[in-house]
């Protein structure tokens, strides 16, 4: 019901003049569009549109004067509002350092974790000259977009915030924040469960605690429909990698910058499926041989290697991208005593993320459709000491340290039964 109309109390059969019909309005939540039945698209230069699955940030009529992102009709990118000057020029400043890097070892590695940086440039929005970041679209080529926005830091204002911007952000997703040093905005998710689009805000954010948070997670990587690796080693490979450069780097202080977690739910379905018939398949092998005649995809006998495929184990070159993706994964099934291993088995994995996730995705899909990207560097600052962040470091160690233990609950969930005892 519209706030302007909120006082009336009219019989449900009777229709507003003026508004959408309940269909149109229907319609227009399912998009997840932010405006009033009363207010246009602002005027926007032509190739260009307000951002459909913006989930964090200030978007389009949350006030009157807010400008979100824009989605350019042109390429697979989008323009994110620069804000305040000297928010924007910090931000411009630090995509531009790390794409003209070429041996700083606190620079390189960023490359790989945050959106390719294409520019700054000046647009005309409703009449007024606004400045833009242009950036890689994330979500591009995506037909059920899943996107969360993962703020890291448990404090999230900078140097020089004023005080009373300190007491705001420190009253904010408090439990998050004081347990995990992390927050969660907001999050969008096509739930394979109902067919439906679900949208979470600040409001469900806010009130997150130690527990709910995880629940959050859970809903947001569809695990009512099944644990999938897959997705889950996509994710891990990407944050284990922003992980390794928090532990070291010391020349940021990141200060309410953000993990973007998107993947595809159009491209999770069928991988569950997949999955699923697979390891109904591997189970009905293993109740019926016994280990040393089982295939070798399933053998879960003790041979000195790793079951994760870690140093101690060659792993072999696909030939031909012939190899499907979870055939590798069937070699790390465990039976519950080689479970007992399973911190040995994930530093293992660390090491080998990079072959793991391209057994994972080369050959059944033939690009990535999950990924974790670093975001919003508006109030990235230079150090002044030597130290580690170690603001930014602990929520992304908690971060990594959630998607661990889903995949060891997958790992576990998904065991053929009638394995080694």
């Amino acid at each position: 019901m519209s706030l302007h109309h909120h006082h009336l109390k009219l019989p449900p059969y009777q229709k507003r003049r003026n508004h959408a019909t309940t269909v149109e309005r229907k319609k227009q939540l399912t998009l997840g569009l932010r405006m009033s039945s009363e207010r246009e698209y602002p005027t926007l230069p032509e190739g260009l549109k307000p951002m459909e699955h913006q989930i964090a940030g200030h978007a389009f009529f949350d006030t009157t004067d807010s400008v979100g992102l824009l989605k350019s009709l042109d390429d697979a990118s989008v323009l994110k509002p620069a804000g305040k000057v000297l928010c924007g020029l910090r931000e411009i400043k630090f995509y531009e350092q790390v794409q003209s890097a070429t041996t700083e070892t606190d620079l390189l590695p960023l490359k790989d974790v945050i959106p390719r940086f294409l520019g700054h440039t000046k647009l005309p929005v409703d009449g007024k000259l606004l400045e833009f970041i242009k950036l890689s679209d994330l979500t591009h080529g995506m037909h059920e977009p899943c996107i969360m926005d993962v703020k890291i830091g448990c404090r999230t204002w900078d140097p020089q915030a004023s005080e009373e911007k300190r007491r705001a952000e420190e009253s904010k997703y408090q439990a998050c924040k004081q347990n995990y040093g992390f927050c969660i905005p907001g999050f969008q998710v096509y739930s394979i469960a109902n067919g439906r689009r679900m949208r979470y805000g600040k409001d469900y954010g806010k009130k997150l605690t130690e527990v709910t948070a995880k629940d959050a997670f859970r809903k947001f990587l569809n695990f009512d429909s099944g644990l999938c690796r897959q997705l889950l080693m996509q994710f891990l490979s990407d944050l284990w990698t922003i992980q390794k450069w928090a532990r070291t780097q010391t020349t940021f202080r990141l200060y309410a910058s953000s993990v973007l977690l998107v993947y595809d739910a159009r491209r999770l379905k069928p991988v569950l499926q997949y999955q699923s018939k697979s390891l109904s398949s591997s189970s009905s092998k293993l109740t019926s041989c016994n280990t040393s005649t089982c295939p070798t995809g399933t053998d879960t006998s003790s041979t000195g290697s790793s079951p994760l495929g870690g140093p101690s184990s060659t792993p072999e070159t696909p030939t031909g991208g012939e190899i499907e993706p979870l055939q590798h994964y069937f070699k790390i099934q465990r039976s519950h005593s080689a479970f007992n291993n399973y911190e040995e088995d994930m530093k293992a994995m660390r090491e080998n993320y990079v072959f793991m996730r391209d057994n994972l995705v080369g050959s059944y899909e033939n690009k990535i459709w999950a990924s974790a990207r670093m975001i919003d560097f508006a109030h990235a600052f230079p150090a002044e000491d030597s130290n580690i962040d170690s603001n930014y470091l602990q929520g992304i160690e908690s971060l990594v340290k959630i998607f661990e233990e889903f995949l060891k609950e997958c790992e576990l969930e998904n065991c053929p039964k009638g394995g080694v005892p």
